[in-house]
């Protein structure tokens, strides 16, 4: 379809696993878990500090380690203990007894994150898997590991307000996080439940991720994001692959002014979208080197996004779900169902 306005028959006929229905359902996710008691299971109480946390993870399973990361940064009641987010077969050299490891697979099946926790045995890290089944949840139950479990039937990068809040309630439990940050999930619900219902009208000129979608659909995009901010649009970059299937590309500020600024010299321009994320919280120096950036890189489209909000937690979360819905509609003027990440299924199976 070209880029005129989305209506349900577009829908029905392209989203053919109601993929909006788990779009929608993000507010609840935050919900259930937030409201729920005893998120780990087989608990046990560490009997001393760690120094540093491991999240072993992959695609969807690991965006809720990145997100958390971010937003628990300024919010340890432990002190500054190292975060670091695993995307590989093998742990890093420094895992020990005073290590806090959580592995994190929607399935239970990611093999990336199997072979991790083997690799932990013999490192006597204090252990925690998350899944909703599979391997890694029959390992939980048979050897007693705690473990959170994460409701079935949702594909993995639709299933984020579920590994969001469960990880900060497991932080909560293990006493590296107080309430507070809690209580700032939770009051977030509303704001999305209120992105949820005006972005899953169709058929409207007042809709502002089908509007964004018809920019950008077409084109490859450039997304930039501060520090601060880079989990936006690494979860955009991935989102506008795995739904809208169109490749993008993300980077942050200000390493961009040292070395990618350069690269808009020998480019067909026309066929490029610049994403500016922006956020209050972001260092004055880095708001201004993103306004002199506009300046220098002309004859662009530059698209600039960002929300209001009392928390840097409330900003971000309406961030990233807006991008979500926005690369939802992606896939649909494109012809494309959402749900189906075929490429990667058939990759899995030649393993």
């Amino acid at each position: 379809m070209n880029n005129q306005l989305i209506n349900k028959i577009d829908i029905e006929q392209f989203d053919k696993n109601n993929f909006m229905d788990m779009l929608n359902s993000f507010p609840n996710q935050i919900k259930e878990i937030v409201n729920s008691k005893d998120i780990v299971l087989n608990y046990v109480q560490p009997n001393h500090k760690f120094n540093n946390i491991l999240i072993c993870g992959m695609g969807g399973s690991a965006i809720g380690g990145d997100t958390v990361k971010s937003l628990i940064s300024d919010d340890m009641i432990l002190g500054e203990i190292p975060i670091h987010i695993n995307r590989d077969y093998s742990i890093p050299g420094w895992v020990d007894s005073y290590t806090l490891v959580i592995f994190s697979s929607y399935s239970g099946n990611t093999e990336e994150t199997i072979s991790c926790y083997e690799e932990c045995l013999s490192r006597n890290s204090l252990n925690v898997i998350m899944t909703s089944g599979g391997k890694l949840l029959d390992i939980a139950v048979k050897k007693k590991i705690p473990h959170s479990l994460i409701p079935e039937g949702y594909m993995p990068r639709q299933a984020l307000g579920y590994s969001v809040s469960v990880l900060l309630k497991i932080f909560y439990q293990y006493e590296i996080i107080d309430f507070q940050i809690i209580s700032d999930l939770s009051d977030s619900v509303q704001s999305l439940q209120e992105q949820s219902d005006e972005y899953s009208i169709v058929n409207t000129n007042n809709n502002k991720a089908i509007n964004l979608a018809k920019k950008i659909f077409n084109k490859f995009n450039v997304i930039y994001t501060s520090q601060r901010m880079e989990v936006v649009g690494l979860r955009f970059r991935a989102q506008l692959a795995e739904n809208a299937k169109i490749l993008s590309t993300h980077f942050v500020f200000p390493e961009q002014n040292h070395n990618e600024i350069e690269a808009f010299q020998n480019l067909f321009l026309n066929a490029i979208n610049i994403i500016w994320i922006d956020d209050i919280s972001n260092h004055k120096k880095i708001s201004k080197r993103m306004d002199v950036s506009k300046k220098i890189l002309t004859n662009l489209n530059h698209i600039d996004i960002s929300f209001e909000g009392d928390t840097y937690l409330n900003r971000q979360m309406k961030l990233i779900y807006f991008l979500d819905w926005v690369s939802y509609y992606c896939a649909i003027y494109n012809n494309t169902d959402p749900y189906p990440v075929n490429l990667i299924s058939k990759l899995k199976s030649s393993l």
